[in-house]
């Protein structure tokens, strides 16, 4: 694996040039139009206040390694000094890859820590328990022989009871310490799952632009998708002419009911400003899209292409315009998607051009070529096709030119394979790479959000089981009290076991359960009256109880409330459930019982 990740810059670079090589005149300047635009905006970005044009901010960065124009990148990658900067970036992004599993392993093993920390607790405890019923036992033993003794002896059961009273001083204290090492943890663990909510939050938020970012750039994927559509590389049945007809008529049916609904919005108040602000943006972008789709094809009406090519060629100085007036603007929030969608148009009409000029040929995923661009997965040159082979196990390869498959290596496969890994963004349709690309994204934000859903499940259970030892390291303190009092008072009744009377109320744990129950999840109406009735039945203040009514009532039967207000509302209800009576006592391990 190491002897891959070194050869990899070489290739890089080599490949890089000889791509160079293989593109003509109006390639080139594309490319180093292209380059130059990402140059000016590297640059615009480490700077934001640099108010230069993009030449002149494409030239202030590229000056800093010594080149003058984008042309020169590819010349300076064949120098020893371009193939030691391609291997300082690849060694970059290897100590990134190296960083981010760290990361990963540090927190698997924070979390194992967490998880032995709680069993060594459970253990503690479970011994003191023990310890506690053992105590128990000798107080029956000794009570029942303080009350068949006669009077002679009652000097030597004062110093059993003294001697009783001792063990239990030790056995309280034990207990103390015990509940005060649980409070801190328990302290950390809703450290912890405050953080993990945080993060979920962000995370929800992120999908939301996300969402908002790919339904913008499926607008533009339809857009080509009704271009790639036409029968183009077959005898069409109909003109240009017809098409653009038929398509302004549905464009303009569209414009109309994005309308409709825009000014729905307007006049229409929601119970989440951001999610109607969403919205609003949302059909916004399509309206902008359209007109825009709608004034092409209305300019170009009066004068009729004459053939698909030529539609494709006006279609494509359209999308080209329509990109450069977007970039004289600010290029930042939904604007940076649009010239994204955009720019996957242009690369669409660019291929669909290419195919319809005979310069390159459309193969499927079996690698059969194909006249359909929903069936084309490759966009390759003629002779590149005979290189590009897949294998048994359904991966592809790409192979160089004059070898023979049949008699390949091991070895050979493999450098094929990385060969293809690095190219296939070139030869993939631009349809199939932002599909890809968007299939990605969503994959990852799936696995990120997954794993916090997890964590979060297990700091709960975490917790819940360290609250159930806390109430019943507090209930075996409560009997070890009621223990020593009643040798203090030398009641004549000491063989009754005195137990504490058990709670009827739901504990402190249960009751942050039963709220967070509410809001991580779309709550159903029959749980939402069972909260009512719970908070009802608590012997807590009047005003207490309105409090937690009031969070009650924010909760709407089967929807999940959006990220931030479920932040605010779970910290009101911890705080008020903290403040009441269902908290934990306070324990100090430092005091004694007198």
């Amino acid at each position: 694996m190491a002897s891959n990740r070194s050869e990899t810059p070489k290739r890089t670079t080599e490949t890089v040039a000889s791509m160079w090589q293989e593109l003509n005149e109006a390639e080139q300047t594309l490319m180093m139009g292209r380059l130059q635009q990402w140059f000016a905006d590297i640059e615009k970005n480490n700077d934001p206040n640099n108010t230069g044009t993009t030449p002149s901010l494409a030239t202030q960065f590229l000056s800093r390694f010594g080149l003058k124009n984008a042309s020169e990148v590819f010349y300076f990658l064949k120098t020893a000094g371009g193939k030691e900067a391609v291997t300082m970036i690849a060694r970059e992004l290897m100590k990134k890859e190296d960083q981010i599993q760290l990361i990963r392993e540090q927190n698997e093993e924070v979390l194992r820590k967490r998880q032995h920390i709680v069993f060594l607790l459970m253990g503690l405890i479970a011994e003191r328990e023990a310890l506690a019923k053992n105590v128990d036992q000798l107080f029956r033993l000794e009570i029942e022989r303080h009350l068949t003794k006669d009077k002679h002896t009652e000097h030597k059961e004062t110093i059993s009871g003294h001697s009783q009273i001792e063990i239990i001083d030790a056995m309280i204290s034990n207990y103390l310490m015990t509940i005060h090492a649980l409070d801190v943890e328990l302290n950390k663990l809703e450290e912890q799952l405050n953080q993990v909510e945080k993060e979920l939050i962000a995370i929800e938020e992120e999908e939301e632009q996300i969402e908002a970012y790919h339904d913008e750039l499926h607008t533009h994927i339809d857009i080509l998708d009704k271009y790639l559509e036409l029968p183009i590389l077959s005898h069409p049945q109909e003109p240009p002419a017809a098409f653009m007809e038929r398509r302004r008529t549905l464009l303009m049916q569209d414009l109309e009911r994005y309308r409709e609904q825009e000014a729905l919005h307007r006049n229409t108040l929601s119970e989440d400003p951001n999610t109607q602000e969403m919205a609003r943006n949302r059909i916004s972008r399509h309206i902008r899209t359209i007109e825009h789709e709608l004034h092409f094809h209305q300019a170009h009406l009066s004068q009729t292409a004459i053939n698909y090519e030529e539609l494709f060629r006006l279609a494509l100085e359209q999308t080209r315009s329509k990109i450069q007036e977007l970039k004289s603007q600010s290029t930042s929030g939904p604007l940076g998607a649009e010239i994204e969608g955009l720019q996957l148009r242009e690369q669409g009409l660019v291929s669909a051009l290419k195919v319809m000029r005979n310069k390159k040929i459309l193969l499927n995923d079996k690698l059969e070529q194909v006249f359909d661009f929903s069936q084309a997965r490759f966009i390759v040159k003629h002779e590149e096709a005979k290189c590009l082979i897949q294998k048994d196990d359904g991966s592809y390869a790409l192979i160089p030119k004059d070898m023979d498959p049949k008699k390949l290596t091991q070895d050979q496969w493999e450098q094929a394979k990385l060969n293809f890994d690095q190219e296939k963004e070139r030869i993939q349709t631009p349809r199939f790479n932002f599909m890809e690309k968007i299939q990605e994204n969503l994959q990852k934000q799936i696995q990120r959000k997954e794993q916090h859903l997890t964590l979060r499940e297990v700091l709960q259970a975490q917790r819940s089981e360290m609250h159930r030892a806390r109430e019943k390291m507090g209930e075996t303190l409560s009997f070890a009290q009621t223990k020593k009092a009643t040798l203090l008072g030398n009641t004549p009744r000491l063989s009754q076991r005195v137990t504490p009377k058990s709670d009827p109320h739901p504990s402190y744990t249960q009751m942050i359960e039963k709220f967070e129950s509410l809001v991580l999840k779309a709550p159903q109406k029959e749980d939402i009256e069972k909260a009512r009735g719970v908070v009802k039945n608590l012997s807590i203040s009047s005003e207490s109880k309105g409090k937690l009514d009031e969070l009650i009532e924010q909760v709407t039967p089967e929807r999940v409330m959006e990220p931030q207000q479920r932040l605010q509302w779970l910290y009101s209800a911890k705080r008020i459930i903290t403040d009441t009576s269902l908290a934990k006592p306070e324990v100090d391990p430092n005091k004694t019982i007198k």
